[in-house]
Formats: structure tokens, sequence, C-alpha cells
């Protein structure tokens, strides 16, 4: 999509929404559902969001010409005043502790198990499709979820390892759901990283088992840890090593 150059009403400032970046291991960017495209978003200050906007993104501080800043996935927008937290998130931890009055900030999305509060000055930019046209359009779920992105704890020399998104929860040896293709890359790597030197891994048939030294086990005997694919053939492993999450800069460095 060209560049477009949106205005806004009381406002001298200049918002260049640009294309949507594509995705790629550096750029998480979720595209948007077939039909809805850039071209039907407008900007307004954000405490003129109504609920069933599409949120798309947000843009550089001004004054003057101010280039937007996509955000990761778009969100349906539910706006309610700022408050009570109702996942006690870190985003809302954090603009409670500057100190700043409440009444300056609105939640434009509630906390899920995924992504913490969408919270911003009231009088923010943002780039939205309104609700009107958005219901007439596939809806945001119905794009493909961007996979997170995890590494052995090993400085970045493994992955990345494509997995289900996980919950905000997420511990380090929590158990991610990869694909049989990615546990076997999985258990390659582990052969050749300092995460498994004490651990021999091994198919037997569809189930995976990953064995410790006998000279560490605390329960002797017992086999190991059998992972069996569930019924979507996915495999869940964890509490073996801390994950770490993969980011670019692991490539930079090997």
């Amino acid at each position: 999509m060209p560049e477009r150059i949106l205005s806004l009403p009381g406002s001298t400032d200049r918002f260049v929404l640009t294309g949507r970046p594509v995705l790629t291991l550096a750029d998480r960017y979720r595209p948007l559902p077939d039909g809805m495209t850039l071209g039907q978003a407008t900007v307004v200050p954000a405490h003129q969001v109504a609920t069933g906007d599409v949120v798309v993104a947000f843009f550089t501080d001004g004054p003057g010409t101010r280039h937007a800043e996509h955000v990761e996935q778009a969100f349906t927008a539910r706006p309610r005043p700022f408050g009570a937290c109702p996942a006690q998130c870190e985003e809302c931890e954090d603009v409670n502790a500057r100190g700043t009055t409440a009444d300056r900030y609105l939640c434009l999305d509630d906390a899920d198990d995924i992504e913490d509060c969408v919270i911003v000055y009231r009088n923010t930019p943002v780039a939205i499709v309104p609700a009107a046209a958005a219901a007439s359009l596939p809806p945001l779920d119905s794009a493909p979820l961007l996979p997170d992105l995890f590494a052995l704890d090993d400085d970045g020399a493994s992955g990345p390892y494509e997995a289900l998104p996980v919950p905000r929860t997420f511990g380090p040896c929590d158990a991610i759901s990869v694909t049989r293709a990615t546990a076997e890359q999985i258990t390659a790597d582990l052969a050749t990283s300092p995460t498994g030197r004490h651990l021999t891994c091994e198919w037997l048939h569809d189930t995976l088992l990953i064995s410790s030294d006998p000279r560490l086990r605390t329960e002797p005997g017992r086999p190991g840890r059998l992972i069996r694919p569930d019924a979507d053939g996915r495999y869940r492993i964890g509490g073996l090593w801390p994950w770490r999450d993969w980011s670019p800069e692991d490539d930079s460095t090997h």
C-alpha cells in the first residue's frame, strides 16, 4: 500500500500511514484478515475510539510529521476508563507506579491470557478501522496466529523453535507446544548443546523419550520423560530445562 497522509481535526500534524510490515523473524506482525486493509483506516484521538473499532497503529511523537507505529497484532477496541485491572497486568502496574493522575489515561483493551492491557494517554492519536467497516469484514481471529519463538537456554545458539502462543503467566520451565518437525529439531540440537549434556533423546514411533544420565535421576529406574503427541499431533515439551525467548539478536551473535 502506498503511504497515506491522514489528518486529525484540530491538529496541524500530518499522520503518515504506511503499509503494514510483512512478517519476518525480526518483525512479528500478524497479518490483517482477508479484506481488511489500511486504506479503510482513519485517525482519531484515543478518547474517541469506540467499542468495535479495530486498532491498527499508533504514531511517533509530534509535532509535525508523525509516522505510523504498527501494533504487532491488530485488536478490537473495548475502551474503558483506566482503573482496576482485571488481571493485575504489568502494564497497569507500570502506569500506577508513575504516580500520575488516572484521568490522563484510558484502557483500549483489557488484558487476557496472552496480552497485557493496552493503556494510552487520552489524546494519543490512534489509527483505526472503524467498527462499521470492520463489522462487514472477516473477524480478526480468522488471520493465522503468530507462533512464539523459543531457544534452548544456551545464549541463543539454537532455535528459533516455533510454538503455539503461551500465556502471560508462562514460566521458562513450562511446556511449549510444537509440531513433530520442531520436536525433532529440538532433539537434534540438544545433542550438541550444553543444555542437553546430561540428556538423551529417542523416538519410539510417535513418542519422544527424553531421559537423563542415570546417575542424576532422583527416581532410579524411571525411563525418563515420555512425550506423546496430543490430538492435534503436537508435542508439549517442558520441565526439563528453562526455555528462553528467541530474538533476532541471537542470530547476529553466531
